[in-house]
């Protein structure tokens, strides 16, 4: 229940959402009596603290009030809106350094160790925002001209993302620009492998295309199509494909017990 409040945090919950992530969709009938239970005893324990939050009621609804500098996703967040408006007055390396600092506020997942099926949404939107910092920052660096630069941090995004093809080709080519060919393309052979073997798919044409002008040698590979932001679109379909079907045998599993 604190980790629905957390999430919106200085918003306005109400209870019936409360309800929802405690008790997915099996609610006790005295559910709404043991939410402002729990709530109440709650805001009790942050008032005799010395904290700065606090939980305050409007009607049927709760917000746990916070400064925004106590909660990591409200800073990412904050710091996410400043490297965009850095990018936009062309200060690529101060929005590169912003959104790095968001990037290192993260510790595994959103919503990590809470299960709920109410705030699934809530954690894919996180580590969606999550990963388009990570695709921005790339950007960034490579318009920069920074590729090398960027070869450790895209070894480890690729690792954190394993089926995103938009990062595999611009490690690739880090790579290549780096003069390591050979690694360029075991990036590349060992994402297509991975599609097929665990997803059965075949990699987007800009994995294609990319491997080609590598074994071509065709020098700088700069002027080719970026595949970023169609990876993002497809990365969010293969997402939602996986949320439901991790919420299809949730609830069949309950079923079932």
């Amino acid at each position: 229940m604190f980790a629905a409040l957390l999430v919106d945090a200085n918003c306005a919950v109400s209870v019936e959402r409360l309800i929802d992530v405690v008790w997915d969709e099996n609610p006790p009938a005295t559910a709404r009596q043991q939410i402002q239970n729990r709530l109440g005893k709650m805001r009790s324990f942050l008032l005799r603290g010395s904290s700065a939050q606090r939980i305050v009621r409007l009607g049927s609804s709760y917000t746990l009030e916070v400064p925004e500098d106590k909660v990591d996703g409200l800073r990412f967040r904050g710091l996410c809106a400043e490297a965009e408006a850095a990018r936009r007055r062309q200060d690529l390396e101060h929005a590169s350094a912003l959104l790095r600092h968001g990037l290192d506020l993260w510790r595994g997942s959103a919503i990590q160790g809470v299960e709920s099926l109410a705030l699934e949404a809530d954690a894919r939107r996180w580590d969606e925002a999550r990963l388009r910092a990570v695709e921005d920052v790339v950007d960034i660096d490579f318009a920069r001209g920074r590729k090398v630069g960027m070869i450790s941090d895209l070894h480890a995004w690729v690792g954190v993302y394993p089926y995103h093809e938009g990062l595999h080709c611009r490690f690739a080519e880090a790579l290549y620009e780096a003069a390591r060919t050979v690694e360029s393309l075991t990036v590349l052979r060992d994402l297509k492998k991975r599609l097929s073997d665990e997803l059965g798919i075949r990699p987007g044409p800009a994995v294609t295309r990319l491997e080609r002008q590598i074994l071509d040698g065709e020098g700088s590979i700069t002027d080719r199509p970026r595949p970023l932001q169609i990876d993002r679109q497809a990365a969010e379909a293969l997402r939602q494909a996986l949320t439901e079907t991790t919420r299809a045998l949730a609830i069949l599993a309950k079923a079932l017990a």
